[in-house]
């Protein structure tokens, strides 16, 4: 790719202010839902940075939200390094300046011109310097802190919203460092299950597979990486949970005296995701209609929509005020605007994947009661004034559960094991995730990768159950690999 074309920003517009592309023509319907639902707008003039409209801050803040809740309930604490990283800094790492220096935006100042540093690409060399700093004794250890940053890189690909981007927002990252192999070790476990309840509340499977060792951090011990699939079984990298070991300790000069006096270097984990979430989320759980958005996350669960009738208007809109006060723990949202039909209104909800309408007009007033609309299904139901909080409460329930549901049957069907390599290519060629049997050798990784065009093994399969044979050099083995097309 030249130079000119890296930086040329394809520049996406409405052709109607109506969702128009089916979910089938995936790419065309996510990018007009970014502008449809209100989540980001991606006309800004620079390659790989977009606005965040507010109702997508609002989903992706619940997000942050809820990360914040789980880490600092497991004693992790929030802090903030700069976002401007020396050179010093970065060289401290050979390996991974070499892997970031053609990614990272310079820093240009003073009358000579001179580069004074990058700006963020990742959080290691700003990080670390000031650990080997806070480290001296067995007592300074561990350290367990996140922060949630903006993060930079000159991608040369082709940019989505919140999938590939330059500004990496909205992005955490734990650093912790730890006094011995065995608590970094837990450390990495709990992890896993912060983000796995992190998943959950997204309503999404935790699709999770270990790296090829060749693949990791130069020096790490391994890592665990999560991802995301599309309708079209292509997969979306969306995290990674990593242990250093000692490797960058080394680098950055981490280290601490034991109780015999002994320099130790300290063992590290560090793990990091971003608005990918969001953007998984909206590739899975979405339809003809729109987005779906979770309950858990939903910055308006229930949006409450009046049938107004000429002559009725005041009675239907001080009960539907009145509704909106009752049921305010529910972040309910009363749309009172006179300008939109109720037609258009529901059109506009459904767009923005609110998890539940309420419809009430004349007659659901002479009832004592309202009607009740899932987003996920369309169902409707009449509901009693006395009932309405158990009834909503049950319903978003009900609506985490069944969207979790979906997207786990979703992701089980799309995996379809494979004896030979031309079974690969079938899989791979229907939308399907191929998994095989492998020796975890990078020989036979590369044949298999190979089998077919942009084919890319993944990772394999944490839980080691049944034996076979790898596919290609036939020896005994427990791990399956997964092969796929990534987004």
């Amino acid at each position: 790719m030249n130079k000119k074309n890296q930086d040329k920003k394809e520049i996406f517009e409405l052709k109607s202010n109506q969702l128009t592309a089916s979910k089938k023509d995936l790419s065309e319907w996510y990018n007009q839902l970014m502008l449809l639902a209100d989540i980001v707008d991606d006309r800004y003039a620079v390659k790989g940075m977009a606005v965040w409209k507010p109702y997508g801050y609002k989903i992706m803040q619940n997000i942050k939200r809820r990360w914040d809740e789980l880490f600092q309930n497991a004693g992790i604490q929030e802090v903030y390094f700069p976002l401007i990283v020396p050179i010093e800094y970065c060289e401290q790492n050979p390996s991974w300046w070499q892997g970031f220096k053609s990614e990272g935006f310079k820093v240009i100042a003073g009358t000579d011109n001179k580069i004074q540093g990058i700006i963020r690409p990742t959080g290691e060399p700003a990080i670390y310097p000031m650990y080997s700093m806070w480290v001296r004794s067995k007592n300074d250890l561990p350290i367990r802190f996140y922060e949630t940053v903006n993060s930079y890189r000159y991608e040369t690909k082709s940019t989505r919203p919140l999938i590939r981007t330059r500004e990496i927002s909205v992005w955490h990252e734990i650093h912790t460092a730890h006094a011995t192999r065995e608590e970094a070790e837990e450390e990495f476990q709990l992890h896993i299950k912060l983000w796995d309840e992190l998943w959950k509340d997204l309503a999404l499977p935790s699709f999770k597979v270990v790296k090829p060792i060749w693949e990791c951090f130069p020096g790490a011990i391994g890592a665990v990486e999560y991802y995301s699939t599309t309708p079209n079984g292509r997969v979306m990298e969306n995290g990674s949970v990593n242990n250093l070991g000692q490797a960058y300790a080394k680098k950055f000069n981490i280290k601490f005296k034991d109780e015999k006096g002994k320099e130790q270097y300290a063992w590290q984990i560090c793990t990091g995701n971003g608005a990918r979430l969001l953007g998984g989320l909206i590739l899975i759980h979405g339809d003809d209609k729109g987005l779906i958005i979770p309950p858990r996350i939903a910055p308006i669960k229930a949006v409450i929509v009046p049938i107004l009738f000429k002559g009725k208007e005041k009675i239907v809109l001080e009960k539907a005020k009145e509704l909106s006060k009752e049921l305010k723990e529910f972040d309910v949202y009363l749309d009172e605007r006179k300008e939109k039909t109720a037609g258009e209104k529901f059109y506009e909800w459904e767009i923005k994947g609110v998890p539940l309408r309420i419809e009430i007009g004349p007659k659901d007033i002479e009832k004592d009661s309202f009607v009740l609309v899932r987003r996920d299904t369309g169902k409707k139901e009449i509901i009693s004034n006395k009932d309405a909080k158990k009834k909503i409460k049950e319903t978003l329930e009900d609506i985490q559960d069944s969207l979790l549901k979906k997207a786990t049957e979703m992701l089980n069907s799309q995996i379809k094991d494979a004896k030979t390599l031309e079974e690969v290519k079938s899989n791979v060629k229907s939308g399907k995730i191929s998994r095989v049997f492998w020796c975890k050798e990078g020989e036979c990784y590369d044949k298999i990768s190979e089998t077919a065009e942009g084919l890319e093994g993944f990772g394999s399969d944490l839980e080691k159950k049944e034996e076979g044979h790898c596919i290609i050099c036939n020896k005994k083995t427990k791990t399956k690999l997964y092969l796929a097309k990534s987004y």
